[in-house]
């Protein structure tokens, strides 16, 4: 079994930033190379993800930093409602 890799093309990525302290912790979510939304909040940028990958019917890849590596995220250790 061959093991996933990321489609930076169409895949949801989600990276912890780095960057200026004055805005504290930022959290980026990508569709693709397009940014969608950056966050403060990790676990709404959790969120966000979740909703945007089950949407486009994509993987969730978590990344640190600009250039960091990427590993997979399971859509189930995602739960960000009471519906989930």
């Amino acid at each position: 079994m061959s093991i996933p890799q990321p489609d930076f093309d169409r895949d949801v990525i989600v990276r912890h930033l780095q960057g200026d302290p004055e805005r504290g912790e930022q959290w980026a979510v990508f569709l693709g190379l397009d940014k969608r939304v950056e966050l403060s909040d990790q676990q709404g940028a959790f969120v966000f993800a979740r909703l945007l990958a089950d949407l486009q019917q994509r993987r969730i890849w978590l990344g640190h930093g600009d250039d960091g590596e990427l590993s997979p995220l399971d859509r189930g250790q995602l739960r960000g409602c009471s519906c989930c």
